[in-house]
């Protein structure tokens, strides 16, 4: 078997230095582009995510922060050579085999003019800068980018530093997360006057409950206000996600119970709110029912989050009916069975027939299950609740069934 060198040797002499120049010249004048750029997200549609690792003969440095990872692609491209940029490339698993190695060697400060850094941050930057190996490096031709950056071997260093610290500036997890729950606490009233808002309508003498009365009143004044606290809550918890997808927050951020908890807690209330607000107006039957075709993300992460936390399961039962019905996608089900009841009335196919029968049933069966489990809030028992009004009709519809057994499917004849 050819050695990794002599395979890398090989892809490499099969491309002619004229297109190694090309590619290299193409590359670094669009990086120059993105380095000087103000709003680089606005400039370009390459956008770094993760973590980069740069890797040199001196040993690697990693860089998360998006902005910081450009501006070090074009210092590094900067420094070098279109001779060595494809080799460069082919040979990265060589360098990241070597990285172990590199980082045991001892690095000193003592060469340097300014002495010992002045602090433990300082040390670190000083240590990146030497792992990057772009101070020993000359800069390519000026052939290759533009001439405000003829000087740029000068202030390579003063440059790498700015973007090293940059990059750390914009990475604490810690502090973010510690700011984080700073803002959880201060949408905290939102969330209460939504709390207070179903326990009114839970308690109103029409007995719809909480997810029928925001559904049937949502142009009033004070529906028109939860669903403000709503949209409110939305974006607070989809700027967490967002955070915690770009590294900004702790790895085990998703792990803790804190954020479990309140994320949980979250879905139960509001989600049902949106359930009704996509049936309001009329969503279903542009895109396809909730649960398939309009539920957000968030709810979608936090249920994962709730799944795969490593606390057991209680195994005890409920004494009272829930605060919150502990499935967040209950009444989405339950306008879906509502759609397969009408359809019921009128569809004239025996197959299609059987079949929304034994959803139905089906359904019926996992309401039954929660009730008596005692995982659903009182809103669902409400007597002219949407819940209440189907299991009716249902009831009457079975009902019928055993009257007239030839004009129902036989297994509810």
């Amino acid at each position: 078997m050819a050695s990794p060198q002599v395979i890398v040797d090989g892809r490499s002499s099969q491309l002619p230095q004229d297109l190694n120049t090309n590619i290299f010249q193409c590359v670094l004048k669009d990086l120059e582009m993105l380095a000087h750029a103000k709003d680089l997200s606005a400039e370009s549609l390459f956008w770094p995510l993760g973590s980069y690792v740069f890797c040199s003969l001196e040993g690697a440095i990693c860089v998360e922060s998006a902005v910081s990872v450009i501006r070090m692609m074009y210092l590094m491209m900067a420094m070098g050579s279109p001779s060595h940029c494809v080799e460069d490339h082919l040979k990265y698993g060589g360098y990241a085999g070597n990285v172990s190695k590199q980082f045991l060697q001892a690095k000193s400060f003592h060469e340097q003019d300014d002495g010992l850094p002045d602090s433990s941050f300082e040390a670190g930057v000083g240590l990146a800068l030497q792992s990057s190996d772009l101070t020993d490096k000359e800069p390519v031709q000026d052939l290759y980018f533009s001439m405000q950056n003829s000087n740029l071997r000068k202030n390579v260093a003063i440059m790498a530093k700015e973007c090293l610290q940059m990059g750390q500036n914009d990475h604490r997890p810690n502090l973010a997360a510690a700011n984080l729950a700073i803002r959880l606490s201060k949408i905290v009233p939102f969330r209460a006057e939504i709390e207070w808002y179903k326990a009114c309508c839970d308690g109103a003498d029409d007995q719809m409950g909480y997810y029928d009365s925001f559904k049937r009143k949502a142009g009033s004044r004070r529906e028109a206000r939860v669903n403000m606290n709503r949209h409110k809550l939305a974006s607070f918890w989809n700027s967490v996600i967002h955070m915690l997808e770009n590294n900004e927050l702790p790895h085990d951020f998703d792990r803790r119970d804190k954020w479990i908890l309140a994320s949980l807690s979250y879905k139960l209330l509001v989600e049902p709110l949106d359930i009704a607000d996509y049936y309001r107006t009329g969503m279903h039957r542009r895109r396809g029912h909730y649960m398939e075709n309009g539920r957000e993300r968030r709810y979608e992460i936090f249920e994962k989050w709730w799944r795969d936390r490593s606390v057991e399961k209680e195994g005890h039962k409920r004494s009272k009916l829930a605060s919150l019905t502990q499935d967040s996608c209950f009444w989405a089900r339950v306008e879906e069975a509502r759609e397969w009841l009408e359809k019921v009335k009128s569809e004239s196919d025996a197959t299609k027939n059987n079949l929304l029968w034994h959803k139905i049933d089906t359904f019926e069966k996992y309401a039954r299950k929660l009730i008596e489990n005692k995982e659903v809030s009182k809103d669902v028992m409400l007597k002219n609740s949407s819940f209440s009004l189907w299991m009716e009709e249902w009831r009457e519809m079975k009902e019928q069934a055993q009257k007239f057994p030839r004009w129902f499917p036989p297994v509810f004849s």
